[in-house]
């Protein structure tokens, strides 16, 4: 009966920083933002440029 109420130690070596994932998933995310920084950015030029 306690041993249902203990909670187990997190572990911290997930299978994605195991195998060295992470750091992929985190490159591609990082690529998406810089991506959608820079689309955003020229949008707003562009629409500055209108304005005037």
């Amino acid at each position: 009966m306690f041993q249902l109420l203990q909670t187990k130690a997190v572990n911290n070596n997930s299978i994605m920083v195991q195998d060295g994932k992470i750091y992929l998933v985190m490159t591609v995310v990082s690529i998406i933002l810089i991506g959608l920084f820079i689309y955003v950015g020229s949008i707003d030029k562009k629409i500055t440029q209108l304005e005037k």
